[in-house]
């Protein structure tokens, strides 16, 4: 007598199991969507903060240029360190007490009123072409007013 002891499968059990692997692949497709579009948000948010940032960037450059200017207008071009009392020099800010040397800054600007190009002014005061080309162009319609 013969034995016949294999598994036998039939056809309802293999359309059962074709449902089973297919679902798992429509299930893994899904997460892997899922994923990738919260990536895709992600780089989104950090281009917007990096533009926020750059902003702010240019913001604080445009008001270290005017700062300059105003201090280029409050200290007179013959102002004396050695004027100043002592107890009030403890007193005030350290950018001011540090060196008689004007700011950078500040440099630009005189310059720029003397009428020195935007590349010229970026070499003798140490600051980027970004900056000396707008104290330039600042100045230069500040001086056509």
């Amino acid at each position: 007598m013969v034995s016949n002891s294999g598994i036998y499968i039939t056809w309802p059990q293999l359309l059962y199991v074709g449902i089973l692997v297919l679902s798992f692949y429509v299930v893994e497709l899904f997460f892997f969507w899922l994923r990738h579009g919260r990536k895709s948000k992600s780089s989104d948010g950090l281009a917007l903060l990096q533009a926020q940032i750059d902003e702010l960037r240019q913001e604080l450059s445009l008001s270290k240029v005017r700062m300059a200017a105003l201090a280029a207008q409050l200290l007179p071009s013959n102002f004396d360190e050695n004027a100043i009392p002592p107890s009030l020099i403890t007193t005030l800010p350290v950018e001011i007490n540090a060196s008689s040397a004007e700011s950078p800054y500040a440099q630009a600007i005189r310059l720029a009123q003397q009428g020195a190009d935007a590349t010229e002014v970026a070499a003798v005061c140490g600051i980027s072409r970004g900056e000396a080309d707008l104290i330039v162009a600042i100045y230069r319609s500040a001086a056509r007013s």
